[in-house]
């Protein structure tokens, strides 16, 4: 047997879905053994489309992502896109090769295992194949136990090599413990802190929705008497709660940044409790935080301190549930007229004439989105719009790609989350200048004919740079130009589109979306004068004028 092709039947055996990837010299022999086992694969345009459509797969459904490219360049280019899933707790596994750093033929050589660290990825080189399938199973199950990407390399001498001796391969799924109940005295401690907590909140996360926990914390919270949050990640997970407060963090609105100011206790379910959810600590600075979370140790950079539950989201509320009952615990907390009073919808302060008002966009987006829909998001000044204004339908899931700051990665990571749940209609927001680098994987969309709807909210620029370059005092000329017919383009590749210049207009695109079946970009031509709330408090220092959004989908209606 030759070594690619036991490789190729031990990626098969890990695959929990379609393999991502684009072919080159050091995936060539594993590629084609792969086109002999029963597993998909869908090759991209580019190589960091690969492991991002391998990341969106893994975050639609909490499945490991799989992916594979060549050696040097092509392994160099997922560096944007490996780091993203790094930051987002992403379990992605990368085959790759490698040429030695030396003699003859290195034109493509670097170093592999540093590259990996810089990426903070695990590695793990196929060099010993002595042990090799013990290594490629213990790289999969580092993936799947600490959630993070693995790069998993095979040396360029053993591309084309034979395999002396039988080949038998364990997945590392068999030695995985799928749930992890929470340790006693840690669900006692934060039984107590929950206790005497006059003012609590809980905030939700991705965590929260892969544990489907919804129920579990609502009768928690009811407890408690808490606030309902939710971390970026679990937007929407409460929407229907008569104390449903939105986002936890910089895209809090204006009265949960008033009610939360009070907290004394926050609990974090599957959320992280970072920099971003917590406003850096100052979003509920007198609050004691505890956390529960699936990683054995509470290490994240930037997480605010405080006791911590390692444990499964679900059953970890259940315990602390029935630790509350037996105290007899039931308390009104924030559950009050006043905080009732608080939670008011605002109108649409100041609407925009030069373009679509993106606050108006978003609410007619709100009721076009079916149940189930998962909406992805792209980064850039834009995003402000589809985190604070943006209601989600019953069983809607969001996602966002901005766990390393890069702009130009929604389309790969929703045609990655389309794949894994056929099911759900998938709906990519992004901006024009991120579209811009990344159109051409509507192609592999076209050809695998996967239903992906892409709302370009265009301005015509770097928004994001355009607004913080104007509060400066800079010019911003070279971060704007006359917009491309992205629907041309769209049309192409073998998807189709439209132009919309009213937020009413969406409402009969969106429905020709759906209708395509295949990519359809809708190019909303947005006002470019409209600052995003977030810019407002953090570069012009306004208040916060975030209303508190209440869901207007088709279905609340």
């Amino acid at each position: 047997m030759k070594i690619a092709e036991a490789i190729a039947q031990a990626l098969a055996l890990e695959a929990e879905g379609p393999i991502f990837g684009l072919m080159g010299d050091a995936n060539m022999s594993v590629w084609d053994g792969l086109t002999r086992q029963d597993v998909k694969i869908i090759h991209t345009r580019y190589d960091a489309a690969a492991v991002l459509m391998a990341d969106g797969f893994a975050r639609a459904t909490g499945k490991l992502g799989l992916a594979t490219v060549t050696c040097g360049p092509g392994l160099a280019n997922c560096a944007n896109a490996i780091l993203t899933a790094a930051r987002a707790s992403s379990p992605v596994v990368i085959f790759t090769g490698e040429y030695a750093p030396f003699g003859k033929g290195t034109l493509q050589a670097f170093d592999t295992s540093l590259f990996a660290r810089s990426c903070e990825a695990g590695f793990k080189s196929l060099a010993d194949l002595d042990t090799l399938a013990e290594d490629i199973s213990e790289a999969f199950y580092q993936a799947r136990t600490r959630r993070c990407p693995v790069i998993i390399s095979l040396p360029a001498k053993y591309w084309e090599g034979e395999l002396q001796w039988s080949w038998e391969y364990r997945p590392s799924s068999q030695f995985v413990v799928t749930q992890q109940e929470p340790e006693h005295g840690a669900i006692k401690r934060v039984a107590r802190l929950i206790a005497e907590a006059k003012r609590p909140v809980i905030v939700a996360g991705r965590g929260a929705i892969l544990a489907g926990a919804r129920a579990e914390i609502d009768e928690l919270g009811e407890l408690a008497g808490a606030l309902m949050a939710t971390s970026l990640l679990g937007k929407g997970f409460f929407d229907g709660h008569p104390y449903d407060v939105g986002i936890s963090g910089s895209y809090s609105s204006n009265p949960t940044e008033k009610l939360m100011a009070d907290a004394d206790f926050v609990l974090g379910i599957g959320a992280s409790m970072n920099f971003f959810t917590t406003e850096g600590g100052m979003l509920f600075p007198e609050a004691k935080v505890a956390r529960i979370d699936t990683k054995p140790f509470p290490s994240d950079i930037g997480v605010v301190p405080g006791e911590y539950i390692c444990g499964d989201a679900r059953l970890a509320t259940v315990a602390l549930t029935k630790a509350l009952k037996a105290q007899g615990v039931r308390k009104e907390g924030y559950r009050t007229a006043e905080t009732r009073a608080l939670l008011k919808v605002a109108p649409i302060a100041d609407p925009r004439t030069d373009g679509i008002d993106q606050r108006q966009l978003m609410h007619v987006l709100s009721t076009c989105l079916p149940e189930r829909a998962q909406v992805i998001t792209d980064a850039g000044q834009f995003w402000n719009w589809p985190h604070a204004y943006l209601a989600l339908p019953r069983g809607a899931s969001y996602q966002h790609t901005c766990n390393f700051g890069s702009v130009g990665l929604g389309v790969s990571q929703g045609i990655g989350a389309a794949i894994g749940s056929p099911d759900r209609l998938t709906v990519v927001i992004t901006g024009d200048g991120g579209l811009l680098q990344c159109i051409q994987e509507l192609h592999v969309a076209a050809q695998y004919k996967v239903p992906i709807v892409v709302l370009v909210m265009n301005d015509a620029g770097y928004g994001a740079e355009v607004h913080k370059m104007n509060a400066k005092g800079m010019n911003p000329r070279d971060v704007v130009w006359d917009s491309p017919d992205f629907v041309a383009v769209a049309r192409g590749f073998g998807g189709d589109g439209t132009v919309i210049r009213s937020s009413d207009a969406l409402v009969v695109a969106f429905a020709d979306a759906v209708r395509s079946g295949g990519p359809y970009v809708i190019d909303a031509r947005i006002s470019p004068s409209l600052t995003g709330d977030y810019y407002q408090r953090i570069y012009l220092g306004r208040e916060n004028p975030t209303p508190l959004l209440r869901p207007q989908t088709a279905q609340a209606r």
